[in-house]
């Protein structure tokens, strides 16, 4: 075997980057030996940013980022004890929540690469030719998880099914006693594919377990015929050039764990280049990648849906392909060998209105100042204030006179097109006014006083007592409210005056919200502890605080050596 050969026997690990290895926690280095190992199967990992400058962010200190809050940044378990209860709420298990750029939070999918071989150093970044990732769509997990059985043979069949290939590629260029030498090798490569093929499939039988169900995002294309389907995969060389793709548009696609030959839609990953004149640097002596989270996309599979939504699990999975000499370094490399990293912990978007997310920088409108407004409508003249322009074709202007606050038909319509101008100041006035007139009316209708905590002003509408402010302080945290104190915050007569003074104005249907609120909680449709939370958010005197919590450092010393 040939120096060549060795060097393409050595496969890569695509893991996590050094300052997420398992700490030493005051062993001795380099480590206990479980976690030694645990590190080559260590996933790719996400790290959480504040803004969209992230890349810049990274790259200047790879290490700085946000921490992931268990209470905020997993997906919650809900259950309603009765109607009128608080609810229960956990995140005990639950999956990863990645927000939206609309929240103002962004991610990226961070990896090193390393040979894997004694010591595990690090891979040359001059041998990749290609580096990537994946988004998947999953549905269950493997039994055992990453260390288990079927993981692990799964592993094995990979191993098994790139080398097989390498040595058909060789086999190709060579002949005479090289060639017998190189059948004989590939006969034996086939037989160990094979077996660890079988092993996958008898693992899976016997764990009694659901498997994985894995989808990948294959696009879509069209043939000469016009008739569509999916992009052949990179490598597949016989159906190169038989579909034209079609821009945004493909389909979730069952997919192999490992696959040979890439189908899916792939995202590039980014090396990072240490700075020579740091030598104490994070990515000093490494080879690291990075990839910005696709946490949205305007692609749409073939019946319009979108990619991505807020119902379904994804993972990630980055992989690195190793340059083979005999190929160019410019156009495709299909045919580089390819090792994939283990998939990334599982992850749901939070949905585009999820509170925490919106709480993290609200937006704010202004409303006019009626007076500058009125002088300068008067100044400018008709049509001078700009705003948005309403053109009605004929028959279509919905013309109507106002009898008793009713809107009543006008006949006949519009003859001709009419151009209707509106000021935005005043639709920002009429949408203000009509929302908070319907509001007590949506909240009474329907029963839902738990609405009362969206509205918060200040200064507050009704001032508070320090008496009041102190048992509000004692109710506890979020959910978690001592019963006794609401029992008697909600009979303070202070407690019921102030929410007279700022709910009895209100009067849907003839009847004071503040005095339906009462009645509601005195018949058991609220109890104690909802009605004192609602009370305290009505009536808070300050906003709530959500502090950004950045992510320890980590010093080399601190984690095991591989």
């Amino acid at each position: 075997m040939t120096a060549a050969d060795a060097l393409l026997t050595h496969d890569w690990r695509v893991v996590a980057p050094w300052w997420h290895w398992p700490r030493l926690g005051g062993v001795p280095a380099p480590g206990e030996e479980a976690q030694r190992r645990a590190v080559r199967l260590q996933a790719p990992v996400l790290q959480k940013y504040d803004g969209p400058d992230l890349v810049n962010t990274f790259l200047s200190d790879p290490q700085r980022r946000l921490e992931f809050i268990d209470d905020s940044d997993r997906v919650a378990t809900l259950s309603e004890k009765r109607p009128g209860g608080l609810p229960q709420r956990t995140t005990a298990g639950g999956i990863r929540k990645l927000y939206l750029p609309t929240h103002h939070r962004h991610y990226l999918v961070v990896c090193a690469l390393h040979c894997d071989a004694a010591g595990f150093p690090r891979a040359r970044a001059d041998d990749v030719c290609e580096a990537g990732f994946v988004v998947r769509r999953r549905t269950a997990d493997l039994p055992g998880g990453p260390d288990g059985e079927a993981a692990t043979r799964l592993r094995h069949w990979a191993r098994a099914r790139g080398r097989a290939r390498i040595a058909e590629r060789r086999l190709l260029g060579e002949t005479g006693l090289r060639r017998n030498l190189l059948q004989h090798r590939l006969s034996a490569l086939a037989e160990a594919e094979r077996a660890a093929r079988e092993r996958v499939r008898e693992v899976a039988q016997e764990a009694g377990a659901p498997t994985r169900t894995l989808s990948g995002w294959i696009p879509a294309g069209v043939d000469a015929a016009g008739v569509p389907g999916p992009m052949p995969a990179c490598g597949d060389s016989g159906a190169a050039g038989t579909r034209t793709p079609l821009t945004g548009v493909g389909s979730w696609t069952p997919v192999e764990e490992l696959p040979e030959h890439l189908a899916e839609a792939a995202y590039p990953l980014a090396s990072v280049l240490a700075d020579p004149a740091r030598p104490g640097s994070d990515a000093a002596l490494q080879t690291l990648y990075f990839g910005v989270v696709p946490t949205g996309s305007g692609d749409i599979d073939t019946t319009g849906g979108p990619r991505f939504d807020d119902g379904d699990d994804y993972e990630i999975r980055c992989f690195a392909r190793r340059h083979r000499p005999e190929c160019p370094r410019d156009g495709g490399h299909c045919l580089c060998p390819i090792f994939w990293s283990e998939p990334t912990e599982p992850y749901r978007l939070a949905g585009h209105f999820d509170l925490e997310g919106c709480a993290h920088r609200p937006a704010t409108v202004q409303l006019p100042d009626l007076a500058q407004l009125k002088a300068d409508a008067l100044r400018l003249g008709p049509g001078g204030a700009g705003g948005l322009r309403f053109r009605s074709p004929p028959g279509s202007a919905l013309a109507f006179r106002t009898e008793d606050l009713k809107a009543v038909r006008k006949e006949p319509p519009n003859a001709f097109p009419q151009v209707c101008s509106f000021a935005v100041p005043l639709i920002t006035i009429v949408a203000f006014f009509v929302l908070q007139l319907f509001l007590p009316i949506v909240v009474l209708v329907f029963q839902l006083w738990w609405m009362l905590a969206l509205r918060f002003c200040l200064p507050p509408d009704v001032p508070l007592g320090q008496d009041l402010i102190d048992d509000f302080e004692r109710l506890g945290d979020g959910l978690d409210i001592n019963g006794t104190v609401a029992a008697a915050v909600v009979n303070r007569p202070t407690f019921v005056k102030a929410m007279a003074d700022l709910l009895d104005d209100l009067e849907p249907q003839n009847r004071p919200l503040g005095q339906e609120i009462r009645e509601a909680h005195g018949k058991g449709g609220i109890d104690a502890a909802t009605y004192a939370v609602l009370g305290r958010a009505a009536l808070a005197q300050e906003a709530g605080q959500h502090p950004r919590v950045f992510a320890a450092r980590v010093e080399r010393n601190e984690v095991v050596t591989p």
